[in-house]
């Protein structure tokens, strides 16, 4: 794994981080004119600093009160915080909020520096980091250094950080198993089409990759990418990098897409999250996640604490969120409070079941979660969507659920089935068998009549009632108790000719008489092959069989159709037989076999008539 660290620069209006930023590396981030006149960063700027063993990538981002929003998008996913206080102003609401922003986002470590140095006395700067301190005592985030910089001292001041820079341990971030991408810019580049930046999340991305807009549902491929400017072959957490997308234009694409491999993600526009400092909250805010901006409704659900409550947050498009994503919530130019994402993906269960599933996945009781959901899904609950849900492997996932009562775990599938989904779908075969004695099932062609099941946790029921003596197996097909067919293939071989026979000329198709009889496909289909080889029956098509007995009847009328018309198609035949055009087509087709026929557009004739 790569060393490199990615580190948000935040801080009061000029209180100096463009200036600290081109002390470090030599970058000048007020590039645009109306910056160089304003003297302040309007949008996020990106630059690095190459050491001997690590390269750091910054995030500059905007002071200015309106410009917050950047700041979010800009301190998304990044392993360090490096708040900026200049000296001589101190603490400022800027200060203040950005380093709340910081903490709501879960930044793990922050660094200070204290700017402007040699305008205040060494007692003045003593006792700003002793406020600096202080700020920390109630937060999450943990401050691990307070460094002086001043552009008269910058050369020795520098030396300290850069050193810590390249020493301090990267922290660790969890790896989802693939990769995750928020757009922060999107942009066209003359010879090259699309270009996009923005900040790998988690996983790694290869040239040539394809990977999925999830906002748009549109596939792109990655032509070339690079870090910090230079070609690479791929990119890893913590990297900065511009993607050239091949598939898309740069005017499609917003600022706050999701770029990943296609199926690791659903949307919804429903979430139930955490909402921390959330003391007072209205109705309507707007919710900031990774480079994302919309507007959401807010329901709170339960308060756990004064300013901790359970809320449900809706909006008018889908999020394609993962468990614990942080967000902050903001209105009116005012951050509002931070939280985490509990349930990513919507449920439908009762209010109940609920609040405590979300209590669970806030203090990661995955094994009352999995109860939970399993006991609200009769028809079975899902673990493919384990990483986004839970932020857990399959693996992961699977020994938790092994670990459950009253569970059947489908580890192919990865399904979990409630014990009383088992006594339903034990029901339903005993009233299958009930109606019909003579009825010949397995695992295969209950999954058929009940395709939520899979055929492995069909087959553990079965094996069950077996063991239960609720059921027989006769040649690896299960029978009633009260069915004394002594061979159940040649019963299945008899009962479909008799229902082909009864059908007449418009049988149906064969996985519909199989499903009348509750008998398996598979067996189904030895006994239609026996019946085509004993020459009783003839497939006319895919899925269409006729007894013989009826083919030559109507193979016969056919014949008397051309001897009295001269020809014989599709209009002459459903004047004499007034079925579907699907059996109609068919039986013509299978007289186009014979040598004596020919056709001739639409029309058949006798080859003797034509000659």
């Amino acid at each position: 794994m790569h060393n490199d660290l990615l580190i948000a620069l935040g801080g009061h209006i000029d209180h100096g981080k463009t200036s600290f930023i081109k002390a470090l590396n030599g970058f000048d981030g007020d590039e645009r004119d109306e910056e160089k006149q304003r003297g302040i960063t309007l949008d996020i700027s990106f630059s690095n600093l190459t050491l001997p063993k690590r390269n750091i990538a910054f995030i500059d981002v905007p002071g200015h009160e309106k410009l917050i929003k950047h700041m979010v998008a800009g301190a998304f996913g990044v392993d360090l915080f490096c708040l900026i206080i200049a000296g001589d102003d101190g603490i400022m609401p800027q200060t203040l909020e950005h380093l709340q922003i910081a903490n709501f986002l879960g930044i793990p470590r922050c660094i200070c520096i204290i700017t402007k140095t040699d305008k205040i006395t060494s007692q003045k700067q003593q006792e700003l980091s002793q406020d600096i301190t202080k700020l920390f005592q109630s937060l999450q985030i943990h401050l691990d250094q307070i460094f002086p910089f001043s552009l008269i001292s910058q050369n020795d001041d520098k030396l300290a950080i850069i050193d810590y820079l390249a020493h301090t341990p990267k922290p660790p971030k969890k790896n989802l198993g693939f990769f995750r991408y928020y757009i922060d810019r999107s942009f066209s580049i003359s010879g090259a089409g699309c270009v996009v930046s923005g900040s790998v999340l988690s996983g790694e991305v290869k040239k040539g990759d394809k990977l999925l807009v999830y906002d748009l549902g549109r596939e792109v491929t990655v032509r070339s990418l690079k870090i910090h400017s230079h070609f690479a072959q791929s990119a890893l957490p913590s990297q900065r990098a511009a993607l050239n997308l091949h598939g898309i234009s740069s005017k499609e694409l917003k600022r706050g897409y999701l770029l990943a491999p296609k199926g690791y993600l659903r949307g919804f526009d429903t979430l139930e999250v955490i909402l921390h400092e959330a003391q007072t909250l209205p109705s309507y805010a707007t919710l900031h996640i990774g480079a994302k901006k919309i507007n959401v409704k807010i329901t709170i659900l339960s308060r756990l604490a004064p300013s901790l409550c359970l809320a449900r947050l809706k909006s008018d498009e889908k999020i394609f969120a993962i468990f614990k994503e942080r967000f902050i919530l903001r209105s009116d130019h005012q951050t509002l409070c931070g939280g985490e994402i509990l349930s990513p993906i919507t449920d439908p269960i009762k209010k109940s079941q609920k609040l405590s599933l979300l209590q669970s996945l806030y203090h990661e009781d995955f094994l009352h979660a999995f109860e939970i959901l399993t006991q609200a899904h009769p028809r079975g609950f899902g673990l493919i969507s384990s990483t986004q849900r839970f932020g857990l492997s399959h693996t992961q996932a699977l020994q938790i659920a092994h670990n459950l009562k009253n569970t059947f775990v489908d580890d192919k599938n990865l399904i979990l089935y409630h014990k009383e989904t088992q006594h339903t779908l034990q029901s339903l075969i005993l009233q299958t068998l009930q109606k019909n004695p003579k009825a010949l099932l397995s695992a295969s062609s209950l999954h058929i009549k009940y395709p939520w099941a899979s055929e492995i946790y069909l087959q553990h029921i079965l094996d069950s009632m077996l063991c239960e003596r609720l059921i027989c197996n006769k040649n690896g097909l299960y029978t009633s108790p009260n069915n004394f067919t002594q061979n159940p293939q040649d019963f299945i071989t008899h009962k479909i000719y008799e229902i082909l026979d009864t059908q007449g000329y418009a049988p149906l198709a064969p996985y519909n008489i199989y499903d009348e009889l509750g008998i398996d496909r598979k067996a189904g289909d030895q006994s239609l092959k026996k019946l085509c080889a004993s020459q009783k029956v003839v497939r006319l098509e895919h899925n269409l069989f006729v007894t013989s007995k009826h083919l030559n009847t109507i193979l016969k009328l056919m014949r008397q159709i051309i001897t009295q018309q001269g020809y014989i198609d599709l209009m002459l035949l459903k004047a004499k037989m007034p079925l579907s055009r699907k059996y109609l087509i068919a039986y013509l087709d299978y007289l186009d076999r014979f040598e004596d026929i020919q056709k001739n557009d639409t029309k058949r004739y006798f080859k003797h008539q034509r000659s």
